[in-house]
């Protein structure tokens, strides 16, 4: 009993503190309040004091109509000053006053002007005030919850008391400082505004703290109380101090919902069970939640939040039991309903509230409620995986999506939620391991591919996959005709309409027939389609646009699986050209601008599949025309591209003509380039390419580029532009890599196609050369003007390559070796380069082209230093003889003509 009259001693004592603390401060208050009131009634009493009079002589009027004193002052004559008011700036006009000798004052005097209210002091702060009414007032608290502790503590050691009236003393303290919080609450209800007491909030922290420590002592120590009555009575003190805190701060909310949650670790159950274990959590979340209605204590709506998902995710991961999926479920269910609408009721779906998309813009019950329905489906996605997919598990995560459907539907700033739930059930349906079992196996063509085998549960799976996809296909365009915000519902309808058939069909593919997994495809593309021709009527809406092309990109993606599952190889290549076109057509009575990209999408899924599809380069004979297959495997796409460009031009689609026109120019040239493959080395898949086919590859390229500059010049375009700018440099490149250097056949060894005339030679040098001259007319077409000189160069060096290797060709035949054979040899290329040389020269002077006669020039240089290098040690007898005369003459001749024609003497 000692014990227990020193606790009740020193509680009496610090109540008496606090209270004599807080008597004072309210009579220092109150004191200070009468004396501001006393000073403002004076100065109210106080009769404004008037200015003597002062008879003062007009001298003048100036030119706005105000008097000039006698006595007047140079800051008078200043203009009259200026008032700023906001954005607005007036000037004060001079009173008007009449001319007289002299002006006496009014006899009745102007009432006194009414004095501005003072502006209240900022009180500074201070540290005595702070350490009195807030620090040792909880220090006080936390001092007097320990006392009744260490209370407890020592007469348990000493035996000083029985162990029940050790409870009931320690209750009946808890219970007796949680009063008198609430006593000194009520008591200091009418302090001034602005002075915050923590006493009350102190002294009933202490209490609660006492009652926790006292019934769980009565259930750990002394075993006087059975596991249900302790885990009640320390539920009921944690509510009860939720509750409290309404009045009392969020520090005891803080302790009660710290202390509620605790006490199921605190107390734990031989044989817990979820229905009895999940209202308890359900009770402190709503507890929680309607603590915050006029609070804005929000980390108490994340904090109750996080211990619900907390211990329900240990209790899933731990004692779950197949039994436990309706309290579970039911749980979550609930967690996302409180937590959205405990704190505002339906007021929190208010346009005001906010927008997802704006995260700034959000109200924090909302942002709770949000946080609720994230833990309410992740909650839902573990139990669906802790029970391995089961119907009732997948109704449950089901309701919950179509829970976020209805409140995306409901309010406009969460749209974006209605994928999000499409999404959610996706992935958790595509997870589910007993749909199908996966193996490896050798396909038609030996190679190893991943493959299906049935499950347990593949019906089941096929299902839930259909009919999540019939589910979301139909919210998705009904939002996109009816909701204010369709984009979304867009993207969901188009997405899900897809998504969910195609990873039915990529785990169950073997129960349905091609032909069924094809009409599925085509009635839900069929579907979607239907759903962008009803918002049409409404498609300048950019928001309802883009809407409806999401509906008809998910209608090209179905339509594309419809076709892959009708058909192969080729046949499937020139189908989905021709699905592009139609898509293009489509463009004609519907409006949505995504249909030009899907055109051109589908285009390039068809062009990337011509040239990687392992199954379209396999020889197959059984193909119509055979290895040349590509004359329609690529000509018909090629028409029907140019054709869809032309439509998606007239309908406004610029960007995806163009590309569309692009892909067509790409594709011919491909034909062209397969076709010439399969002419030279035939067959389309031979590995290393050879001169004769890389000839003829960049006549083609160079040709094309030339077409391409020509209608440049007749009218801009960027396929032109840039087709042909692409086509020139491919061809330099190639002419630079491949011609003159490693399909070279001095290089390679091997033997030159063709006869000693018309042979590969002439294809890979001569031919080039006029198309070169021509390109190098057009070049200022396609802004590269300045690299006229590198194409007379570069034909230049053609020019004499193809000279010097069609003597070696003649001397050598067509196995060429880099060195000379023979004396004459030799002899041949001297007379052959001093040929070239005066033919550049006579033509440079016929022509008047100056770069012309330089290549001249050039040659002969080159042919000097060969004759006085070379022909001097190799060259005997008459060959030397010959070609140093020749040489002499040739430049005797050079000169002649050059001061005959080009430099002539002035008369």
């Amino acid at each position: 009993m000692d014990g227990f009259a020193l606790l009740i001693a020193v509680v009496t004592f610090v109540m008496a503190l606090v209270a004599l603390n807080k008597i004072s401060k309210l009579e220092s208050r109150i004191a200070t309040l009468k004396h501001d009131l006393a000073k403002l009634l004076e100065q109210a009493m106080q009769p404004p004091q008037a200015e003597p009079a002062v008879q003062r002589t007009v001298v003048a009027v100036d030119d706005r109509g105000v008097p000039i004193y006698e006595d007047a002052t140079p800051e008078e004559f200043a203009p009259a000053p200026v008032v700023t008011a906001g954005n607005w700036q007036t000037s004060e006009p001079a009173a008007q006053e009449q001319p007289v000798e002299t002006l006496a004052p009014p006899e009745t005097e102007a009432p006194a002007a009414t004095p501005a209210p003072a502006k209240p002091a900022v009180r500074k702060p201070d540290m005595e005030q702070a350490l009195a009414s807030r620090w040792f007032v909880w220090i006080g608290g936390v001092a007097i919850a320990i006392g009744g502790l260490l209370f407890v503590k020592y007469a348990y050691d000493n035996g000083l008391i029985s162990p029940t009236l050790q409870i009931v003393l320690g209750l009946l303290a808890g219970v007796v400082l949680v009063g008198a919080g609430e006593l000194v609450r009520r008591k200091t209800m009418t302090a001034a505004e602005g002075q915050v007491s923590y006493v009350p909030a102190a002294l009933s922290a202490s209490g609660l703290a006492i009652l926790f420590a006292s019934i769980y002592a009565a259930y750990a120590l002394y075993q006087l109380v059975e596991p249900t009555v302790a885990f009640a009575g320390l539920a009921a003190v944690g509510l009860g101090a939720l509750g409290l805190s309404r009045w009392q701060g969020p520090f005891i909310a803080a302790l009660g919902l710290v202390g509620s949650y605790v006490t199921p670790a605190l107390i734990p159950s031989e044989h817990p069970a979820a229905w009895s274990f999940y209202p308890y959590l359900l009770v402190i979340l709503a507890a929680s939640m309607f603590t915050l209605r006029g609070k804005s204590w929000w980390w108490l709506g994340y904090a109750a939040i996080a211990g619900a998902f907390g211990w329900s995710v240990l209790w899933i991961l731990g004692p779950y039991q197949p039994a436990d999926i309706w309290p579970v479920g039911l749980f979550a269910h609930l967690v996302g309903l409180v937590s959205l609408f405990a704190i505002r009721g339906p007021n929190v779906l208010r346009d005001d509230s906010g927008r997802l998309m704006s995260p700034g813009s959000l109200s924090q019950p909302l942002v709770i409620g949000l946080v609720g329905l994230a833990a309410e489906t992740v909650l839902l996605i573990l139990l669906v995986a802790q029970a391995q997919h089961s119907g009732t598990a997948l109704m449950l995560l089901a309701a919950a999506m179509l829970l976020l459907l209805a409140l995306a539907w409901v309010k406009q700033g969460l749209s974006v939620v209605a994928p999000v739930a499409g999404l959610v059930m996706l992935t958790t349906l595509a997870s589910w391991n007993e749909a199908a079992f996966h193996a490896m196996t050798l396909d038609e063509s030996g190679i190893w591919t991943w493959s299906n085998a049935i499950g347990p549960q593949t019906e089941s799976y096929l299902r839930w996959m259909l009919g999540c996809a019939a589910v979301f296909t139909i919210a998705g365009i009904a939002g996109v005709l009816l909701r204010p915000a369709p984009r979304s519902w867009g993207a969901l309808g188009g997405a899900a309409a897809f998504l969910f058939i195609w990873g039915a069909w990529a785990r169950t593919d073997f129960l349905l027939s091609d032909l069924t997994w094809a009409l599925l495809a085509a009635a839900a593309a069929l579907i979607l389609l239907i759903g962008t021709a009803a918002a049409n009527p409404k498609a300048q809406d950019p928001d309802v646009n883009l809407g409806a092309g999401l509906l008809s990109a998910g209608a090209a993606a179905l339509s594309v699986l419809a076709l892959d599952r009708l058909l192969d190889g080729v046949w499937l290549t020139i189908a989905l050209s021709a699905l592009a076109l139609a898509f293009a057509a489509l463009t004609l009575v519907l409006k949505p601008r995504l249909l030009g990209p899907i055109t051109g999408a589908l285009a390039t899924l068809t062009t990337v599949r011509l040239f990687v599809s392992r199954e379209l380069w396999l020889d197959d004979r059984t193909l119509p025309l055979g290895q040349h297959w590509m004359l329609y495997g690529y000509g018909v796409p090629i028409i029907l591209f140019y054709a869809a460009s032309r439509l998606l031009a007239k309908t406004g689609h610029q960007r995806s003509s163009v590309a569309l026109e692009g892909i067509s120019l790409g594709l011919a040239l491909s034909l062209v380039s397969l076709e010439i493959r399969v002419l030279i080395s035939g067959n389309v898949i031979y590995e290393h390419p050879q001169f004769l086919e890389m000839a003829a590859h960049i006549l083609t390229w160079s040709g094309a580029a030339y077409g391409l500059m020509h209608r440049q010049r007749l009218y801009s375009s960027f396929i032109s532009l840039w087709g042909s700018r692409l086509l020139l440099a491919a061809s330099a490149v190639s002419v630079v890599l491949f011609s003159l250097f490693s399909l070279n056949p001095v290089v390679t060894g091997e033997p030159v196609p063709g006869n000693t005339l018309f042979n590969a030679l002439l294809l890979a040098y001569l031919v080039p050369v006029p198309l070169i001259g021509l390109i190098a007319l057009r070049l200022d077409t396609i802004g590269w003007g300045k690299l006229k000189p590198a194409a007379g160069v570069l034909a230049l060096v053609l020019t004499f390559v193809y000279l010097t290797m069609e003597t070696k060709l003649v001397f050598q035949g067509r196995l060429m070796l880099p060195q000379s054979l023979s004396v004459a040899e030799s002899y041949a290329y001297s007379a052959v380069w001093l040929g070239f040389a005066l033919a550049l020269f006579v033509a440079g002077i016929r022509l008047g082209k100056q770069y012309v006669r330089m290549a001249g020039l050039a040659v002969m240089a080159l042919v000097v230093l060969k004759v006085f290098a070379l022909d001097m040690s190799s060259l005997e007898g008459l060959y030397r003889i010959a070609s140093f005369i020749g040489l002499g003459l040739c430049l005797v001749g050079i000169g002649w003509l050059y001061q005959r024609f080009v430099h002539r003497p002035a008369v």
